[in-house]
């Protein structure tokens, strides 16, 4: 396999100048090594690479190497492939990934006690703003950290493996800071990979009942006593090597297998009656599996971006069982390429605008199914209105929230937000809640779109000029890809 760009050695990686930010559509490496000497089974420095989707080399975000205060060093072990996994929070605005908190050269790492070198779970912004005081002294201890997840970068769900008992499984971290989890199970061990899918937490692993991706418990469970289920079809006995996951929808899951003989490489299943299947295998070469994997999907069409077991970055569009899996880079010399993500545009909703008192009180404004992410469908929600009033939600498309005008009559707090694209009138129940759905089709493309929203309350038991507006606000939603 021939790769159509070769990363920069390390030491110009290091001189390049650094962006101020993580880009939307490019893709991120987790990077181990700076390709001065050989991997070992040491701490080893870690960095993340940004590429372009086409292969091409953007910028380089080293992890910390030295403790700063409550801030952590991040390292991985440099021979340990199970390491490095890579995920975007579920809101888009962070990447998160798990390691070490120790210095560049510590031997064994992977062998060493949790109390005395804590498992960090980092979180990076995407204007590249670093944490990594999450330390674990309670998970892994004696073997791998390998990756985690979380829903906004304030909590994590963690996967790994151990040798002492404290945790070979999926754990929960309560907050941001935490040196203590929650272990999830204890049936399930050696879990590779782990992250949050339309609000289910998933696992795979490599162990007795489970070589596959498998649901943890219901939701994104906090306590022990959970389940590791695997998904019905996927394989329960040795033989397959899973890491990454991709759900291109709730019937599509993309599977990255690093065997080296047949099976290995970009794994694709489709559930059928809730039962799942194999349907083909995308291959980089002979012998080639993968570990790291992610992807996007347009108009019903898959891009997966992979990480191979020769150290290369590979792209496939999966337009069919014969579709070409194109190199992308390959990692230099004595560096290890471990996870990856294609960068999603983050979710956000930005208020404005002040509420108004009426004869009830002061509505609350608000989308409703938290977070505000993926090419899905929302509802526009208003609470505590007046029962049986009319509730307007008016919707625009745009850069910027629309310019507020005073209503004349009106509490001088009210402003009424212009050139809507969408009214919808909803009828206020019992309890004063009134709810519209607002769907966004697919489409990568969407992703950074933005939205204006502004609800009108009227309350007829106010009076007034007209129909007297009892509360409006403005909100700006940032669609995430």
């Amino acid at each position: 396999m021939a790769p159509t760009h070769r990363l920069l050695p390390a030491i110009l990686c290091l001189a390049a100048a650094a962006a101020a930010q993580i880009t939307p559509g490019n893709l991120v490496v987790l990077r181990v090594g700076t390709g001065a000497s050989a991997l070992t089974n040491a701490g080893t420095q870690v960095f993340l690479d940004e590429y372009t989707a086409a292969g091409a080399f953007v910028q380089t975000v080293p992890m910390p190497t030295v403790l700063n205060g409550a801030q952590r060093p991040f390292v991985c072990s440099g021979t340990a492939s199970s390491e490095g996994g890579l995920t975007q929070s579920v809101d888009g605005r962070y990447l998160i990934a798990m390691g070490y908190g120790a210095a560049p050269g510590t031997a064994s790492i992977a062998s060493t006690a949790s109390a005395s070198v804590p498992r960090v779970c980092a979180r990076i912004a995407l204007d590249e703003t670093i944490d990594t005081t999450t330390a674990l002294t309670d998970a892994y201890s004696g073997n791998n950290a390998r990756g985690a997840c979380s829903w906004f970068g304030g909590e994590f769900w963690t996967a790994g493996n151990a040798t002492t008992g404290n945790g070979p499984s999926a754990r929960h971290v309560p907050q941001v800071g935490s040196t203590t989890s929650v272990q999830l199970s204890i049936t399930t061990t050696n879990v590779r990979r782990i992250d949050i899918v339309d609000s289910q937490l998933y696992c795979t692993a490599a162990a007795a009942g489970l070589f596959g991706v498998g649901t943890v418990g219901t939701g994104t469970p906090t306590t022990g006593g959970q389940t590791v289920t695997p998904l019905p079809g996927m394989p329960l006995a040795t033989g397959p090597s899973p890491y990454d996951f991709f759900f291109a929808d709730a019937a599509t899951v993309y599977l990255a297998d690093d065997r080296t003989t047949s099976g290995g490489g970009i794994q694709k299943w489709t559930a059928t009656g809730g039962v799942w299947s194999q349907q083909y295998v995308f291959t980089p070469g002979v012998g080639v599996g993968c570990r790291g994997l992610s992807g996007y999907v347009d108009n019903g069409v898959a891009t997966l971006f992979a990480i191979t077991t020769t150290n290369g970055i590979v792209k496939v569009v999966d337009t069919g069982a014969a579709a070409t899996v194109v190199p992308l880079a390959i990692g230099a010399a004595n560096t290890a390429l471990r996870g990856l993500r294609w960068i999603r545009t983050p979710a956000s909703v930005t208020n404005s605008g002040a509420g108004c008192g009426t004869t009830v009180g002061t509505p609350l404004l608000t989308t409703v199914g938290a977070p505000l992410a993926g090419n899905a469908g929302f509802e526009l929600a208003a609470y505590n209105a007046p029962p049986s009033v009319l509730v307007l939600f008016s919707v625009k498309l745009g850069d910027a929230l629309p310019v507020g005008l005073p209503v004349p009559g009106t509490p001088p707090c009210v402003q009424a937000y212009v050139l809507p694209d969408a009214l919808a009138t909803t009828l206020a129940d019992a309890f004063g809640a009134a709810a519209q759905p607002l769907p966004i089709p697919g489409g990568a493309a969407l992703g950074g779109t933005r939205i204006a929203v502004q609800a009108f309350v009227l309350d007829f038991g106010l009076t007034g000029f007209a129909l007297p507006i009892g509360q409006t606000d403005a909100m700006q939603i940032v669609v995430g890809n």
